[in-house]
C-alpha cells in the first residue's frame, strides 16, 4: 500500500477524532439518549450515531465502512472498521473512559489503526512503519515502548465471569474492569494483561489487535488474552 495513502488516512482519522472530542464536550445532554439497536447487537446512543457520521463523512473514501452501529456501507478497494464510541455507558456515567477505534484492512490484513481515549486526548497511532502515542490536539508523539513496572491488568467484562474471574481471584490477580475493550488493547503495552471474555466482534478487536501484534495473544471462541510478558502469558492461558 502506497505510503501517502496510510498517512492521509490517518490525517483523516485524527481530523475526525478532533471533530467528535469538540462535539462530546459541548454540554448536550441529548447526547446520551438511547436511539435504536445497533448492528453489533447494543443500544445505540445519540452520540454513537453522530460519532459515526462524523467518520463516515472524514473516511468514506478510503473504502467500505464497517461500523458496530450501522454495519457495511459504501464500497471500495479497503475496508474501514470502526467502533464511533468505545465504552459509551462510561461516556453516559460521566466516567472518563471511552473512546473510538479505527482500522484500514485489505482483505484479512491490517494496515493502519488509531485508537483514541476521548476522555483525557490520549491517541495511538500505529502502520507498518511505526507505532505512536500523543496528545489528540498535539503534534508531539513518542513511540509505544512497554511498561515492565506494571503490577496490574484488564478484565473487560469481567462483571460477568463466573468461572474465569474466580480463577483469577484464587491466584491473586489484579485487575481493573474499565469498560472499553479497544480502549485497552490500545493501552496494552502499559499493562500487565488484557482479559476479555465473550464473543469479539470485529469492530471492537480490529486495530487493537493490530497494536498488540508484537504482544503475546491468546483468542479462543470465548475468551481474548494479551501480554507483553511471557510468562504472565503462559500463566493466565494455563489458569484460564
Amino acid at each position: 500500500m502506497q505510503k501517502d495513502f496510510v498517512d492521509e488516512f490517518i490525517d483523516s482519522s485524527i481530523t475526525a477524532n478532533q471533530e467528535i472530542y469538540k462535539l462530546l464536550y459541548s454540554c448536550e445532554d441529548t447526547l446520551k439518549e438511547k436511539k435504536s439497536l445497533g448492528f453489533g447487537g447494543d443500544i445505540s446512543i445519540k452520540m454513537d450515531l453522530e460519532a459515526e457520521k462524523i467518520f463516515i463523512k472524514h473516511l468514506q473514501h478510503y473504502g467500505e465502512i464497517f461500523s458496530e452501529e450501522s454495519g457495511k456501507s459504501g464500497e471500495g478497494d479497503f475496508t474501514v472498521v470502526i467502533d464511533p464510541i468505545d465504552g459509551s455507558d462510561n461516556f453516559k456515567a460521566n466516567f472518563p473512559y471511552f473512546g473510538s477505534s479505527v482500522a484500514l484492512k485489505d482483505e484479512n490484513k491490517v494496515f493502519a489503526g488509531v485508537i483514541t481515549n476521548l476522555a483525557n486526548g490520549d491517541i495511538f497511532i500505529k502502520t507498518d512503519k511505526y507505532f505512536k502515542k500523543g496528545k489528540l490536539f498535539s503534534k508531539d508523539f513518542k513511540s509505544v515502548t512497554k511498561n515492565s513496572f506494571c503490577e496490574i491488568g484488564v478484565f473487560e467484562k469481567g462483571y460477568k465471569s463466573d468461572s474465569y474471574a474466580k480463577k483469577l481471584r484464587e491466584n491473586g490477580v489484579k485487575y481493573r474492569v474499565p469498560g472499553a475493550f479497544a480502549l485497552s488493547l490500545a493501552y496494552a503495552h502499559d499493562l500487565k494483561f488484557v482479559i476479555f471474555e465473550g464473543k469479539v466482534r470485529e469492530f471492537d478487536v480490529c486495530a487493537g489487535r493490530y497494536m498488540c501484534s508484537d504482544l503475546y495473544i491468546y483468542e479462543s471462541d470465548d475468551i481474548f488474552i494479551v501480554s507483553q510478558d511471557k510468562a504472565t502469558f503462559e500463566k493466565l492461558r494455563d489458569m484460564i
